[in-house]
């Protein structure tokens, strides 16, 4: 999600004893953290960054690219504890993508095939679509862009979807109240085979999003298919508007990006692939980076109009622009993700407030529940307040049953980028 859309302050505030005063957290700092939950400790459950919806209310999400297990649950403001397990995932051979969008009172989010709804007043969950309203075969979101448009009528969702009958996905105009799609458009080329998304991305300035697409003419009569990669800018219309072909990412296979990509003010977007390397694009040129340096990527975050390639530089945490040139700027020291981790070295305060009466416990030396070092995960933070996210941390971990599980709690952070 984009920085440049700050959402309302919210619990990320650091309360001061200033006559009432609210201040936000200075970039690496820790705000108050909140005990999610036990969950178990399986070494490939990751746990993306938590979101927020403008109500004031948290949504955690635990998942991995490579299991078909998904839990999302919902945080309500301080004192009000977590509700819900939703579990919505379609597709054994797809994993968790990430949150989609948050609005007032609801957060989407993608899983395998899957677009689940989760109700931050209630607390339930639902799937999106998940038969053809005509047909009623089942559908596959093959692709999703991760925004939500909203107007004052209704709220809509852009994607690529394909019923196991169709020989081609189609572009769709996904209403989420009535959960039909209102537009359609048949992809193109129709002759092609194997349609397959590397990585999506969104640009909430334009409502516009991308993906980079790969097919196959002729996949199913030949030995040596003509296998295509391409860049598809998309409107909010889901027609497409623009199209740029990408050399040297034939031999990716479905899902390749690491996270998101993101799209900077220069019309540049950029995404990290599973080898490392980095995919940088506007809407009439390609360049596949290869080699980046000391920088070992990990994903694509946006800040403030600038897409940065985030990572590991020489055992540190490290952040390289994407320059207006299409190209990487030399990787620099990510001081704000340092900051943080010499923040968790210590004592940190978690208020359990999962029931009554709340307590207050202090974890030892907890780390992030995701990633080597903080913040430096695949999807970008998501705006909690004014240079404020959110993330999640792990602390005490227990055995039982030859089962172990990790004690994780959510809370908001400072944060920068240089």
């Amino acid at each position: 999600m984009a920085f440049s859309r700050l959402a309302r302050p919210l619990l990320g505030l650091a309360a001061l004893a200033c006559g009432g005063c609210l201040e936000y957290l200075e970039p690496g700092d820790l705000g108050q953290f909140r005990y999610l939950g036990d969950y178990v400790a399986e070494e490939e459950f990751l746990f993306p960054r938590p979101v927020a919806d403008r109500n004031g209310s948290i949504y955690a999400l635990m998942g991995s690219p490579d299991l078909a297990q998904t839990e999302a649950t919902v945080g309500y403001p301080a004192g009000g504890g977590w509700r819900g397990r939703c579990a919505v995932h379609q597709n054994v051979d797809r994993g968790l993508h990430g949150w989609l969008d948050t609005t007032v009172d609801r957060a989407w989010y993608w899983s395998g095939d899957a677009i689940a709804e989760v109700n931050g007043r209630t607390s339930d969950c639902r799937q999106i679509l998940s038969r053809d309203p005509n047909s009623q075969s089942q559908l596959a979101f093959k692709a999703v862009i991760p925004q939500v448009k909203w107007t004052p009528s209704r709220r809509t969702m852009v994607g690529l979807v394909k019923a196991p009958s169709d020989p081609v996905p189609f572009q769709v105009v996904i209403d989420l109240d009535i959960r039909r799609y209102s537009r359609f458009e048949e992809f193109v080329p129709r002759n092609a085979d194997n349609v397959v998304s590397l990585g999506v991305g969104g640009d909430k300035a334009t409502d516009a999003g991308f993906m980079v697409i790969r097919y196959e003419i002729g996949g199913s009569d030949t030995e040596n298919p003509d296998v295509r990669v391409e860049a598809r800018f998309l409107d909010a219309n889901a027609e497409v508007t623009d199209i740029v072909a990408v050399g040297g990412l034939d031999a990716f296979e479905e899902d390749a990006m690491t996270g998101y990509m993101q799209i900077g003010a220069a019309g540049w977007a950029a995404g990290v692939l599973s080898d490392g390397s980095v995919l940088v694009f506007d809407r009439a040129n390609a360049n596949h980076i290869t080699d980046t340096g000391p920088l070992e990527p990990v994903g694509v975050h946006l800040w403030e109009g600038t897409a940065w390639v985030v990572g590991m530089a020489n055992g540190r945490p490290s952040i390289a622009a994407v320059n207006d040139q299409g190209r990487l700027d030399s990787p620099v020291v990510w001081a704000a993700s340092e900051r943080l981790a010499a923040s968790l070295r210590t004592n940190v305060v978690v208020q359990d407030d999962r029931f009554t009466p709340i307590r207050t416990l202090t974890w030892a030396n907890p780390e992030p529940a995701f990633g080597a070092f903080p913040l430096v995960v695949p999807n970008a933070p998501w705006a909690y307040a004014i240079d404020t996210s959110l993330m999640m941390v792990a602390g005490p971990s227990y055995t039982s049953g030859g089962q172990t599980f990790v004690s994780l709690a959510a809370g908001p952070v400072g944060l920068s980028y240089p």
